[in-house]
């Protein structure tokens, strides 16, 4: 009999696997968390409620910490479980191992305002350098001793980006491909359009009753995941066209483009962090431009061949 979903004060259940979703804040976007409840209790992205993670820590009822990648959203609240064993894609394992890592993985500019946001962050949550006991690669399944839960590897947000099957629930979870209105994120220099595309098809075509992200509180049926998924994808298309149309115009350069408007609102740009996000994603789609022949740039302009 298939296992139907319930309502909890922190999130939602199925069976074992517990749903907590987040609680985010002006200053900082938090991810849902997974509460494995097996013989080996494992969290999966613990960075979601503070106070009811912070429970869970004291009590030491969890074994094990999975994070489905680097970013600080979705291991801000790592160190409240100590003597755990933490697990990554190897991918992903330099960025969890050292902060200089992360800020390699992150922006070549080492004093950017997303750099200095970073920076900022780590120290006020206390996010410590990372250790990683056990390392997956797509395929395998976590190590828990009552349930059965598959990793697949889906890169394109980061190098080791992770969805997990949870086979016993029926349930494909897509971490940050997370069907958010703003679209695909890639702000990073370790992401890649290409790759995020492809992780997109592998997750369309996997078939599941159940699906969830880390951002946003529900749990979706098929139907309704890849009607949300097709317009997440289409976000690039349009990013994509909104460019080539901007230079077909006339030649611009990275600032210029970077003030339109292509990823957030124009009026959102006065966020210097968004602007910060804006300008390297905006400049992912120059560099796989000029790789595919559409575009090159002279002395830093940009023009259509």
């Amino acid at each position: 009999m298939a296992i139907e979903p319930t309502t909890t004060e922190n999130g939602l259940r199925l069976g074992d696997i517990e749903f907590i979703w987040a609680r985010n804040s002006r200053d900082f976007f938090f991810s849902n968390s997974i509460l494995i409840h097996d013989s080996q209790t494992t969290i999966v992205d613990p960075s979601s409620n503070f106070t009811y993670l912070e429970q869970l820590a004291s009590r030491k009822v969890v074994q094990q910490v999975l994070n489905t990648h680097y970013h600080v959203d979705h291991r801000s609240l790592n160190h409240l479980f100590r003597n755990c064993q933490f697990i990554c894609h190897e991918k992903d394992l330099a960025a969890i191992l050292s902060f200089d890592n992360y800020l390699k993985y992150a922006d070549s500019e080492r004093n950017s305002d997303y750099v200095l946001w970073l920076k900022n962050i780590f120290s006020s949550l206390e996010i410590l350098d990372g250790y990683v006991s056990i390392l997956l690669k797509d395929g395998d399944l976590v190590p828990l001793k009552d349930h059965a839960v598959r990793v697949l590897h889906i890169p394109g947000h980061t190098p080791g980006h992770l969805a997990l099957f949870f086979e016993d629930i029926d349930l494909l979870y897509t971490s940050d491909i997370d069907l958010t209105p703003l679209g695909p994120w890639y702000a990073n220099i370790s992401s890649d359009i290409d790759q995020f595309l492809a992780s997109i098809r592998r997750v369309k075509l996997f078939h599941s009753r159940y699906y969830a992200t880390s951002h946003g509180g529900r749990i979706y049926d098929r139907e309704q995941f890849l009607e949300k998924l097709e317009k997440f994808e289409s976000a690039f298309e349009k990013r994509d066209t909104r460019i080539l149309e901007a230079l077909n115009e006339r030649p611009r350069d990275l600032k210029e483009l970077s003030q339109i408007g292509i990823i957030f609102k124009s009026s959102q740009l006065s966020d210097p962090l968004k602007a910060c996000f804006e300008r390297q994603m905006v400049e992912k789609h120059l560099e796989r431009f000029e790789k595919q022949g559409k575009i090159y740039q002279e002395n830093g302009i940009w023009r259509l061949t």
